[in-house]
């Protein structure tokens, strides 16, 4: 029998197709997850911060290659000393303490605590510590620091990461709300408390709930491997949107206001938009995505569900998108 349940409210929240053109809300604060940086050179990151730079990273003179200091253990709010040189002009990451949990790999969603702020200045623009809790966010959704600094190191790790502006804000002018210029660089402490990896699914012992045989697509792919969806030429667009556990994980159901991580597979009826997070032979996959429940994103879908549950949404079309089918897998939430 199908379990499914009928979520009309939620039709709002699904007309944007995030997870596979990355138009949803992937907002861990403020200003890490604001415009991304455009395409620049490869940066070189350094474990120890002392790369060697040409060019000055804030504009304003010969680039440095100290880094600031940062006190604090992982988990404690830093607070920043800055050296009297101009900041290095590329890339450059510091591990203040390794962790020894798994890797994260580029394109993961990430849980962490950070704390960012301008090259030189006193004040933070904005931290999760103040705020209590961690955040999550997907590397494809952030600054181009971020995205290129944080993979690679373990989870349990404390970065200390000075992004130059190309890197950060500097291709979209600055973000002025924050006070970081268009020529700013900027400075983070990074602890990774969680990595959803892009190879990641749900659990392979989750409970069946729906067999695939009585399901109006086709969705294929073992409990604990990467899954797909295929819509037959005969399928029937869905009027409403449905929501239909195929199975059950066993972790605490996602709760409004969790912030919770997705891996997915995407078709549409009329077959311009597919897609998956997962990566395979022919394709590299968008990793996963990440973002709060109740913020109007394809993640509202899944509250009550409990994490490593699989899920088929049936959403239909309007104006802005066609009719689409999401197989998804609850990864964490938090």
């Amino acid at each position: 029998m199908i379990r499914t349940r009928l979520l009309p409210g939620l039709l709002a929240t699904l007309t944007c197709a995030a997870l596979v053109a990355g138009c949803g809300s992937e907002d861990p604060g403020p200003d890490p997850t604001g415009p991304a940086g455009s395409e620049s050179p490869s940066a070189e990151a350094s474990a120890d911060g002392a790369g060697e730079a040409e060019g000055a990273g804030d504009g304003s003179g010969e680039a440095g290659t100290a880094l600031p200091e940062a006190t604090g253990e992982f988990g404690d709010a830093p607070e920043f000393t800055f050296p009297e040189s101009a900041p290095p002009a590329d890339l450059q990451v510091e591990v203040l303490s390794e962790g020894d949990g798994p890797m994260v790999q580029p394109g993961a969603a990430v849980l962490a605590h950070y704390a960012g702020i301008v090259w030189g200045g006193d004040t933070t623009f904005d931290d999760s510590y103040s705020r209590g809790a961690a955040s999550m966010f997907s590397l494809s959704g952030v600054v181009q620091g971020w995205t290129e600094g944080i993979p690679e190191h373990p989870v349990g790790s404390r970065l200390l990461i000075s992004i130059p502006p190309d890197l950060g804000y500097g291709p979209s002018g600055g973000n002025p709300q924050a006070g970081i210029g268009a020529e700013d660089t900027i400075v983070f402490v990074v602890d990774v408390v969680e990595t959803y990896n892009p190879d990641m699914t749900g659990q392979e012992d989750a409970t069946v709930q729906t067999e695939a045989a009585e399901l109006p697509v086709e969705v294929a792919g073992e409990l604990g491997e990467p899954a797909t969806v295929t819509i037959p030429e005969d399928a029937e667009e869905p009027a409403e949107l449905e929501v239909i556990t195929l199975a059950e994980g066993s972790g605490d159901p996602v709760a409004a206001g969790d912030q919770v991580a997705l891996a997915y597979a995407v078709d549409s009826w009329d077959g311009s938009m597919q897609g998956s997070s997962w990566p395979s032979d022919s394709a590299e996959g968008t990793g996963p995505f990440a973002a709060a429940a109740g913020q109007g994103s394809i993640v509202d879908a899944v509250v009550d569900i409990p994490v490593g549950s699989r899920v088929l949404l049936l959403v239909p079309g309007n104006e802005q998108q066609p009719a689409t089918a999401y197989v998804v897998d609850v990864l964490g939430a938090a």
